[in-house]
């Protein structure tokens, strides 16, 4: 602690020197938290899939790190995003999944009278379902299937405050302790 006399009053300074910040420390939660929010995503869109038989998509994952040189920042990660999605290879269970997904506007597909299906609008879940598809006819189109509308339902389940937003601060909070400079 230095003293210094100013007129008639002693002023001290005292020189605080801060710890090095643990950028990595910082870094590790949050990567964990997007990485598992990303695998998280995966197991909701899978339990779509769970029951069906034959051909399924390959559900992909990805947690990104917003690179460095993006505003308002420029040299520091600052940010993570966490999606997933069906992989457009173009196989039998990925349009069966963009056809669930989307809807379509006709069928040719005869099902059977005790056809029930084992999806619903707007539901991250499988169920039994009965029945199955007894031919399929091109003279004589259907109604189109029914939009049960998966991608918008993860949306709107991964944007409740509950689920991405607040797993992120949690891991901020880890973060702010891992530097070494927690309040």
């Amino acid at each position: 602690m230095a003293t210094r006399q100013t007129g008639t009053n002693p002023v001290k300074f005292r020189v605080l020197i801060p710890k090095k910040l643990n950028v990595n420390g910082m870094s590790a939660p949050i990567r964990d938290a997007a990485i598992q929010a990303a695998k998280d995503m995966v197991k909701d869109f899978e339990a779509v899939t769970r029951t069906w038989k034959g051909d399924k998509p390959r559900i992909q994952g990805e947690a990104v790190l917003t690179p460095p040189g993006t505003p308002p920042y420029p040299m520091f990660h600052t940010g993570f995003t966490s999606s997933a999605w069906p992989k457009a290879d173009g196989s039998k269970g990925y349009q069966k999944w963009i056809w669930l997904d989307l809807g379509t506007k006709v069928r040719y597909a005869v099902m059977t009278k005790n056809f029930v299906p084992k999806t619903r609008e707007g539901q991250l879940n499988s169920w039994a379902g009965r029945g199955g598809m007894l031919f399929v006819s091109r003279k004589h189109p259907m109604p189109g299937i029914k939009a049960r509308k998966f991608t918008k339902a993860l949306a709107d389940k991964w944007d409740k405050p509950t689920m991405f937003r607040a797993r992120m601060a949690a891991a901020v909070k880890k973060a702010r302790i891992a530097s070494g400079h927690a309040a």
